[in-house]
């Protein structure tokens, strides 16, 4: 511990002062807790005989108990997919049900029975690292028979429920394995092997009588005479639409001779009439007799005429002619489309022939392993027959297993009650309240030890007070 020295004229300069040497007196020794204990052996062996006599009153007066135990075995049934088993239902979710209604309602149904209010309890436990439940309490000897019955009372409950659940799976599995058995009764049938051999013997014969129909040229010759037919039609009509069309052509050619003999026909015409009217002019001048005015007369007859004609010829020409012309285009056009449509048909009827002939050789092509499929088919059956046997007997096995691995929910044994009294024994009670005893005694050696240390020094310093005070008095 470090203290500065302070002075009015010299700096502060710490001092180092050491710690008391430890002395002997400031530890606890074995020989002053002996000596405590010796000098306070009153209270230890008072406490001591206390808890002697509270264990002794305790062992005389308490009555000895009893355990009463069952186990429950829970019941199985097949696991999906496998020949294995699981149990109907989990151990926990049984165990649950237990206490939570199975005890709870056992113990409801006694009470009201026997009229009886004593608080009966009864536990359930998994052991670890089994499914069993196990059914346990502790109780005196007069009081067994109501435990044994209300663990009998659980019992019956875990079972009636779990009875219900086993025997619908019975039943689906003994559907089942009905079920099967009829089947392999099928298969070893004889009638069965020569049915399914007679519909195969049947399918090969036909399937072979169709490749010999499809490689017969005769097959083929109805169907290519009526394409060969129809396409000798479409060729003749073809021609017929050729020469159809070198007609309706020359015949346009035509029309512009017509045209070039019209226009000449108008030429001429238009000069004729302009003689006329040159004529007529001189006429109309020179018009002093009769026979100016019977010129004049023919001359506007021949006028007339020359117009109408004209107007018959330029009709011709411009309306008759574009109408004969338009008509003539038409029709070109129509029997181009036909022609088109016509060799289209004859495309179209090549091809189908080819179609015929490609799909008749494919046809050949598949029937034939189709053959080659059903004849290995015919000599597989035997072998066949016997594996699908095989394999119901062996359908019929597992599903014998299942049914084996039904196991309905049982108690291993009735509720027991242990030969011996359950919990520690007289003499155990004894030594225990020995031991306590010793310790609480010497807990309160030590107690009292202590609040006499703690008397004493509050005289010493009250007496050390009033000294004190005596002097500064005097």
């Amino acid at each position: 511990m470090t203290k500065a020295v302070r002075g009015t004229d010299t700096p502060q300069v710490p001092q180092v002062v050491l710690a008391e040497p430890w002395h002997e007196e400031d530890s606890i020794s074995l020989i002053d807790l002996w000596k405590v204990l010796s000098r306070r052996r009153g209270v230890i062996f008072g406490i001591l005989a206390l808890a002697l006599l509270a264990g002794l009153l305790l062992a005389l007066l308490m009555p000895e108990k009893y355990t009463y135990t069952t186990a429950i075995e829970i019941g199985t049934k097949p696991s999906s997919g496998t020949t294995g088993a699981v149990p109907i239902e989990p151990p926990e979710t049984v165990l649950a049900k237990i206490k939570e209604s199975y005890i709870p309602q056992a113990l409801h149904d006694f009470a009201q029975a026997q009229e009886d209010d004593v608080g009966y309890k009864v536990e359930g436990r998994i052991p670890k690292g089994s499914e069993l439940i196990v059914l346990e309490a502790k109780a005196p000897e007069e009081d067994g028979p109501a435990y044994l019955t209300i663990m009998q009372t659980v019992i019956d409950k875990v079972e009636s429920d779990h009875r219900r659940v086993s025997a619908v799976i019975r039943s689906n599995i003994a559907t089942q394995l009905a079920q099967a058995k009829l089947a392999l009764d099928n298969l070893t049938d004889p009638s069965t092997l020569e049915v399914e051999k007679r519909t195969l013997e049947s399918k090969l014969l036909k399937a072979r009588i169709e490749l010999e129909r499809l490689k017969d040229p005769l097959t083929l010759a109805l169907p290519k005479k009526d394409l060969q037919t129809r396409k000798a039609k479409a060729e003749k009509s073809l021609a017929d639409l050729r020469d159809k069309e070198a007609l309706l052509k020359a015949r346009y050619q035509r029309l512009d001779e017509v045209d070039k003999l019209l226009k000449q026909q108008i030429a001429d015409l238009r000069a004729q009439i302009n003689d006329a009217n040159s004529r007529r002019t001189k006429a109309i001048a020179n018009l002093k007799s009769e026979a100016s005015a019977m010129t004049m007369l023919m001359i506007d007859n021949e006028l007339q005429q020359n117009r109408a004609r004209l107007a018959a010829l330029e009709e011709r020409l411009f309306i008759k002619q574009q109408d004969a012309r338009e008509q003539l285009e038409n029709q070109i056009a129509a029997n181009q489309r036909q022609y088109a449509i016509q060799r289209q048909a004859i495309s179209k009827i090549d091809q189908e022939l080819d179609k015929l002939i490609r799909d008749n050789k494919r046809t050949q092509k598949l029937q034939a392993p189709r053959v080659g499929e059903l004849e290995e088919q015919l000599r597989k059956l035997l072998a066949d027959h016997q594996r699908k046997i095989a394999r119901q007997q062996q359908a019929i096995e597992q599903l014998q297993i299942r049914f084996n691995n039904l196991q309905t929910t049982r108690a291993l044994s009735p509720p027991l009650q242990s030969l011996e009294p359950a919990g520690p024994g007289k003499k155990i009670i004894l030594i225990l309240s020995l031991f306590l005893g010793l310790f609480l005694g010497i807990f309160a050696a030590f107690f009292v030890e202590f609040l006499a240390k703690v008397r004493q020094e509050d005289d010493e310093q009250t007496s050390q007070k009033k000294i004190t005070s005596s002097n500064s008095v005097s």
